[in-house]
């Protein structure tokens, strides 16, 4: 008997190349087995996904939830399995002088939540963050991460600020050297809305990247992005992706450009994960939560099986949970999403106010979380519809 049973729904788990209407059958928090036509009298609780996408559960691997942070971040469960996101990342909301108090911000949450240490000590608790070096402490900082090891996943900096425009490449050594230590990604953020860091920092510091680093914010069109001015991408982030390097849309109030990003995905830069980069005032305005950016991105021209890859399997092996998340394989972690993919017309807008009408829409249904079946908050995650926009 099992305890919990997802029937008809159409599985997509591109971990295992899957693409099918299959029944899901779950024991405790893990995924039991999947299987065409479990009878409903196999298990004690049955949800009929008909008509619906199953898919593993969905993972934002950039989002923000500290809400000491500036701007503050949101509750994790609100971006979490209120919206059908099973596990989210806080993307250097803190640094090691502040991560304690982070974590009393993700203590009761039912979404899972790692975590990237901001390489300052106060992460951005300050913006712009980064004044002086005396803001960087290693041997802290690594102690931070040597006491939280689970949970801290990459090492976080942003290319931007009053000590990065003075020493450049040489402060991204010194997150590097930390992540290094540890054998975990350097995630670095890149765009300048002040423009202080030289225009030639991004082009430096792409060659330090190794296979497995992140690089966020793909397609924003601030100073120090990756687009040139002809539209043509830098020839040191194609040789990043050759390296390995993982691109993340990063996608922000301020950090996604539609222009940027039809050049890139028409040039073949595409995204290795999807996430929102969420903070409070976002949930209502351009970003509103992982499954509208990934609609977004259907709208750009992904197809659905990539976004959901982008948004399970590749972070997943990203922040190296790929032995407990990112797929329905047996034995994995009983975390599921299920989506509505509906037909309309919705309007997103970008960083520089241009607009984009959405015809798809993947939208929560509901969660399930470590086997626990959860509801989704109606309405949360979902952009206005394109006649209500203005």
């Amino acid at each position: 008997m099992y305890d919990l049973l997802i029937k008809s729904g159409r599985i997509i788990d591109p971990a295992q190349q899957l693409d099918d209407q299959l029944d899901i059958a779950i024991n405790g928090d893990k995924i039991a087995c999947l299987s065409e036509n479990i009878s409903p009298t196999e298990s004690n609780q049955v949800i009929n996904a008909q008509g619906k996408i199953v898919t593993p559960g969905l993972i934002d691997s950039h989002c923000h939830v500290y809400n000491k942070q500036d701007p503050p971040g949101t509750e994790p469960d609100t971006v979490g399995v209120n919206q059908g996101v099973t596990t989210v990342v806080d993307g250097g909301s803190a640094g090691q002088a502040t991560f304690d108090d982070l974590k009393k911000d993700i203590a009761t949450a039912r979404t899972t939540v790692y975590c990237l240490l901001h390489i300052g000590s106060l992460g951005q608790k300050i913006i712009p963050e980064l004044r002086t070096w005396e803001e960087i402490d290693v041997d802290a900082t690594a102690a931070t991460v040597q006491a939280n090891r689970d949970l801290i996943r990459g090492i976080k900096i942003r290319l931007l600020g009053d000590l990065i425009s003075r020493e450049g490449v040489e402060v991204v050594k010194t997150a590097q050297k930390v992540a290094k230590r540890f054998d975990l990604p350097l995630v670095v953020h890149m765009g300048d809305l002040k423009q202080l860091v030289s225009p030639t920092l991004t082009q430096e510091t792409l060659p330090l990247l190794e296979s497995g680093d992140i690089l966020t914010h793909l397609y924003n069109s601030n100073w120090g992005g990756c687009m040139r001015d002809d539209g043509t991408f830098l020839p040191e982030l194609k040789q990043a992706m050759q390296r390995g390097v993982i691109l993340d849309i990063g996608r922000g109030r301020i950090h996604f450009n539609f222009e940027v990003a039809k050049n890139g995905l028409s040039q073949g830069i595409l995204p290795t994960t999807i996430s929102s980069d969420i903070v409070a005032p976002s949930i209502t305005d351009r970003v509103y939560g992982l499954t509208a950016v990934m609609s977004t991105l259907l709208g750009l021209g992904l197809k659905l099986t990539q976004v959901i890859e982008m948004s399970t399997i590749n972070p997943a092996r990203a922040l190296g949970l790929a032995d407990r998340i990112g797929s329905l394989k047996p034995g994995m972690a009983a975390d599921i999403s299920i989506l509505n993919l509906l037909s309309g017309k919705w309007t997103i807008v970008d960083s520089e106010q241009k607009t984009l009408t959405l015809t798809r829409l993947l939208s929560p249904d509901s969660t399930v979380k470590s086997g626990l079946p959860l509801p989704t908050v109606k309405g949360l995650g979902v952009p206005p519809v394109a006649d209500q926009a203005a």
